[in-house]
């Protein structure tokens, strides 16, 4: 009689782990939808990253190749002014050559056998002469045009850098585009594009500059080498003297005096060479009759030796003789003024414009310090984004598209949205650096090769060398703020704020 109701109550508890079972099923559904949910939105978050660094990083590599481009620029200017002052150099020399020979062959000839020899190297010094100088004089102007196509070619190559380096940037940045198993992800967007190459392109006109023409002028004497600098006696006039002196005793004897022989670059458009012998006489001077020591003293009535110059200018200018001694009544030597009384004129305009830093650049920002370089740097910064709907969470897949006031709608049904940044997109803004580095000589560091330079002495920054390079860096605040109120975030009140300090 009593187990009937027993049976009673076991029946209507069954069935209440079966409540508590699906509850713990619909949490853990859940909890695996949003798991899943921040999954998706992540890689999409870091797709947009990889997709901004490398739109960063190709844009400023874009900018180093170009500083690099400039620098070979300026090194070819360079070294093709190099040569005008070679070119002026051996003009004048071949001149000096030239008297000097025909001189010889006129003071030997009453000398019987040496009347012979002498006289076939006047004749073969001028037929070198009638051939070196049309050459010259047709090689100076062709250089210098040379320069002033690659001036334009410099300057064209500045100001299209911009436009190259951003339609690159925007190329890489539509081509990080996920593809799986035959099924391509949504392309990422440039956002913001218009603010990012304003700020890129007013970095990149403000970093470089027109160089100073003093700079200019100091490179290009400092690269000649010792023919376009200083021609001295040579060793032919130092045996020649040497035997005189011997012969002398040291006590009286005659000298050779190469009394000028220098290359000079005068007011920065007027390529001077010139080179002059003169008779001397070496051993005890005096003075009214009493010794007062040893040296050389030129004869102000030398006769004609061997003289030689060439000006390089654009209104044939031959003024500013390079006599290194005195002749009578303290102007230049016999020869010294047989130079510069038949000197050689050829056309030239005056030093090349070349391209430097700008003056004034900050080398405490970023860019510079975030990459070891003691330098300016520049700064290269972009924005990418990717739409909500790219990312397939529950929500774009309709799966909890619906509310418990939703007619029709399931008990339990859960709603998972997932909110994006502005306008329902994933934003990512990333910022590489152009900077300058070449490594310091380390006799430990066996991987250097012809990296550093051999003399040990460190390098800063400049548009003569190529050793500039790009790298990712973090971004700088002021350009994160400026573009994320472009796009929505934060506001622009915050931008400002920031971009101020």
């Amino acid at each position: 009689m009593k187990s009937r109701p027993q049976r009673l109550r076991a029946h209507r508890q069954s069935g209440q782990a079966i409540v508590f079972f699906l509850a713990m099923v619909a949490a853990l559904c859940c909890v695996l939808a949003l798991v899943y949910n921040v999954g998706q939105v992540t890689n999409k978050k870091e797709e947009a990253i990889n997709a901004a660094d490398a739109a960063a990083l190709s844009g400023a590599l874009v900018e180093a190749r170009m500083m690099n481009f400039q620098a070979y620029i300026n090194r070819a200017e360079v070294a093709n002014e190099v040569t005008i002052a070679q070119l002026v150099s051996l003009d004048s020399f071949v001149d000096y050559n030239n008297t000097l020979l025909q001189n010889i062959a006129i003071y030997t000839a009453i000398v019987p056998f040496l009347d012979d020899a002498t006289q076939a190297a006047s004749d073969a010094a001028q037929i070198l002469a009638d051939v070196v100088h049309p050459i010259v004089a047709a090689a100076v102007p062709a250089t210098e045009a040379l320069n002033k196509e690659l001036e334009a070619v410099q300057l064209a190559a500045y100001f299209a850098t911009g436009e190259a380096a951003r339609e690159v940037s925007q190329n890489v940045a539509q081509a990080n585009q996920t593809t799986f198993d035959g099924r391509d992800d949504e392309q990422p967007s440039v956002t913001a594009g218009t603010v990012a190459f304003l700020i890129n392109q007013a970095s990149w006109l403000k970093f470089t500059d027109t160089a100073d023409s003093s700079v200019v002028n100091d490179i290009v004497l400092e690269s000649r080498d010792p023919f376009s600098t200083h021609r001295g006696n040579g060793i032919l006039l130092n045996a020649f003297n040497d035997a005189f002196e011997i012969l002398g005793l040291g006590i009286h004897y005659i000298v050779l005096d190469k009394t000028s022989g220098d290359t000079v670059l005068d007011n920065q458009n007027h390529w001077i060479a010139q080179d002059s012998l003169d008779l001397a006489s070496g051993g005890v001077q005096t003075t009214l009759g009493i010794p007062t020591g040893f040296g050389v003293e030129v004869d102000p009535f030398s006769p004609p030796l061997g003289y030689g110059r060439a000006d390089a200018d654009s209104d044939g200018n031959t003024d500013h003789n390079l006599c290194t001694e005195s002749g009578f009544l303290g102007g230049p030597t016999v020869n010294c003024q047989l130079a510069q009384d038949n000197a050689q004129t050829l056309s030239y305009d005056g030093l090349p414009k070349l391209r430097d830093l700008a003056a004034g650049l900050a080398t405490s920002d970023p860019c510079s310090t975030n990459n070891g370089s003691d330098s300016a740097a520049l700064p290269y910064v972009m924005a990418v984004q990717k739409t909500g709907n790219s990312s397939k969470t529950t929500q774009r897949l309709g799966m909890n598209n619906v509310t418990l006031t939703d007619a029709g709608s399931p008990e339990g049904s859960p709603q998972l949205t997932d909110n994006l940044q502005n306008g329902d997109t994933v934003t990512s803004i990333s910022e590489a650096c152009v900077f300058f580095f070449r490594p310091d000589f380390n006799t430990k560091d066996i991987s250097q090769g012809n990296l550093p330079r051999p003399d040990g002495i460190h390098e800063f920054a400049s548009l003569f060398n190529p050793y500039w390079q790009a790298r990712l860096t973090a971004a700088d605040p002021k350009w994160s703020a400026l573009l994320y109120a472009t796009v929505g975030q934060p506001g622009v009140d915050v931008a400002l704020n920031a971009i101020g300090n």
